[in-house]
């Protein structure tokens, strides 16, 4: 895995990969090398959170308030593999 990792970039990345919007603003950022899992907090959510996982081989979701459909966190597990999958697409 790469010491340096561009979040913008791997936001458009998902972004383009799975046609959605995802927010700029990220509040809060845990990167777990031992276990391949990067957790993205865009915003703290003020309802229950729902989880769905996005249309990656890796498994990556994505969480929001229930009610209010706002893009809260997102977690992927297995980020090498999801940055490999990501660079595969972008080449080919």
């Amino acid at each position: 895995m790469k010491t340096l990792l561009d979040l913008g970039k791997l936001i458009d990345s998902l972004e383009r990969r799975c046609g959605i919007k995802l927010p700029r603003e990220v509040t809060e950022v845990y990167l777990d090398r031992d276990h391949g899992l990067l957790f993205i907090r865009f915003s703290k959510p003020d309802e229950q959170e729902v989880g769905e996982p996005l249309c990656t081989r890796t498994l990556v979701t994505l969480f929001t308030e229930e009610k209010t459909g706002k893009v809260t966190p997102l977690e992927i597990i297995g980020i090498s593999d999801l940055l490999e999958e990501l660079s595969e697409e972008s080449s080919g």
